[in-house]
């Protein structure tokens, strides 16, 4: 999908205001840390994939007013915690016989039929393991606690809630 070009792309009028904000909050994001991420002789930045999400919803919400968290049960960051559809659909996502592979959102209407809930499930992919993979209890570079995680597990979810047109 080309971002630039969403007149010529088969997406949904609201998608093609919403990605770009999107994509402008990430832009910023990365904008922002730019002192962090080019100081010389650091090795460990602290700018990680949790750190750039949450500072990435933060500013997309702010300007679109479209909730946008990432979030796990039990979370590292408590401002990660899940609410209680968050909460129901991690369960979904974490049993075993959900599928693994290919885009697997589950989303509901809310609110009397005025938003629409979306979440994407996030799943452990081997660059995920230094630092949520074993030895479970070891710290990370981060200072945070591994969670043992394996390939596959389920790391967390996207979860998005946007008001419907009226």
């Amino acid at each position: 999908m080309d971002l630039a070009n969403l007149k010529n792309e088969k997406v949904s009028e609201m998608a093609q205001k919403l990605l770009p904000a999107l994509l402008d909050a990430e832009k910023q994001v990365v904008a922002d840390y730019q002192i962090v991420i080019n100081k010389q002789g650091v090795g460990f930045k602290g700018f990680i994939p949790a750190t750039f999400g949450t500072q990435a919803a933060a500013k997309f919400r702010a300007r679109t007013g479209v909730y946008l968290k990432q979030t796990q049960n039990p979370p590292r960051n408590p401002k990660n915690t899940p609410d209680e559809f968050e909460a129901n659909v991690l369960k979904k996502f974490a049993d075993p016989s959900y599928p693994r592979q290919g885009e697997k959102i589950l989303s509901e209407t809310v609110d009397g039929g005025k938003a629409v809930r979306v979440m994407l499930p996030l799943f452990m992919l081997k660059g995920c393991l230094p630092c949520h993979g074993e030895p479970k209890g070891e710290k990370d570079i981060s200072g945070y606690m591994k969670e043992g995680a394996k390939e596959g597990d389920l790391a967390g979810a996207i979860s998005v809630k946007v008001p419907l047109a009226k």
